[in-house]
């Protein structure tokens, strides 16, 4: 695929495939070994390992455009991802008559082979990619099975926490993710161009910042940043607020994030985030959100749901509609859909 899916220059190689017509299966298996030791001097070490294999079988119909990616009949494919690495931390830990305050750096570093067969298979739920404070630290930072990291990489980043002994709690954090050696993943498109302008597409990624405030068990106040490498300018920010009473809960979320014209985004966009959850009984709860379009000044997303949890299963049945509209703001397109969800 082109890096760009511009409407404005779109041809028929550089569009987007989203989804594959036909079937698609993938299996995969994954087993995990991580020990960790503490010295005397209070340094934390954490060698770990894993091998995942993925194996797909895929029959992709010969529609109109598709082969521009996709080889079209029936393929299987095979893959594997051995992982090697070690996490080291060096909490320092400040006591004092109104609470604790923590300082603890945290250095990553993983090898592996290079991810291969990039593109070759379809990507339906690794597409949502985001490089935030939530994955820095994680081995494999794809938010799906359909990719899987490659190549070696170190993670760094100091976390700083406050508890009050009148239950208040202040944490912060900041860091960077490098490539190592060996090939990119988020550099290389895939079908869908998942991780092009993420931020963690160059050798050196951006800086991802995370600030939370829980004055009390009832209101909790979350801010997440990411900043350009280079000049240090907003590529994304997040600001979060949350209440819970008794059986309700309530979150609103602001959201500002630069420009990725490779996935579509051409312009700078701002959203307002409001959710609600209401629990009807220990074990089930109703829930709804709505999306705002800061810059279309429309309604972009409206969902409710309905769902069971328990220390076992998770079961949830979701409605949702999606508008999109114009580059005019007009002529909007509703889609509608319906989830079920069980784990």
């Amino acid at each position: 695929c082109s890096q760009t899916a511009d409407p404005a220059i779109k041809n028929s190689r550089n569009c987007l495939l989203r989804g594959v017509p036909g079937n698609y299966n993938r299996f995969s298996a994954e087993t995990k070994w991580k020990k960790t030791i503490v010295d005397s001097y209070g340094q934390m070490f954490t060698p770990f390992a894993s091998v995942r294999v993925d194996t797909s079988v895929r029959s992709v119909d010969n529609e109109v455009g598709v082969s521009n990616y996709l080889s079209t009949g029936e393929t299987t494919l095979v893959r594997s991802m051995p992982t090697a690495g070690i996490e080291y931390r060096y909490p320092f830990i400040n006591v004092q008559s109104w609470g604790t305050q923590t300082i603890e750096p945290i250095a990553q570093v993983i090898a592996r082979p290079d991810e291969g067969q990039i593109g070759r298979w379809p990507n339906e739920d690794a597409q949502s990619f985001t490089f935030d404070d939530s994955n820095l630290l994680k081995v494999d930072k794809f938010s799906g099975w359909d990719r899987a990291e490659g190549g070696g990489r170190a993670n760094v980043a100091v976390q700083y926490t406050a508890q009050a002994n009148a239950g208040g709690t202040f944490s912060a954090l900041f860091g960077q993710s490098y490539h190592l050696f060996g090939r990119n993943s988020f550099a290389r498109a895939d079908l869908t161009n998942s991780s092009l302008q993420s931020g963690i597409d160059s050798d050196a990624s951006d800086y991802v910042a995370r600030f939370s405030l829980q004055p009390s068990q009832t209101y909790a106040f979350t801010s997440r940043f990411r900043f350009d490498q280079d000049n240090f300018s907003v590529q994304r920010m997040e600001l979060e607020a949350r209440a819970n009473f008794d059986r309700w809960s309530f979150s609103a979320l602001y959201g500002e994030y630069a420009a990725q014209p490779a996935l579509g985004f051409l312009e700078r966009r701002q959203g307002l985030l409001g959710s609600a959850r209401y629990k009807l009984t220990e074990n089930w709860v109703a829930y709804g959100s709505l999306l705002y379009d800061l810059n279309a000044e429309k309604l972009n997303s409206a969902s409710i749901g309905l769902g069971y949890i328990d220390d076992c299963v998770i079961l949830a049945l979701n409605y949702a509609s999606s508008y999109s509209y114009d580059v005019n703001g007009t002529n909007p397109k509703r889609v509608d859909t319906v989830m079920l969800q069980l784990s």
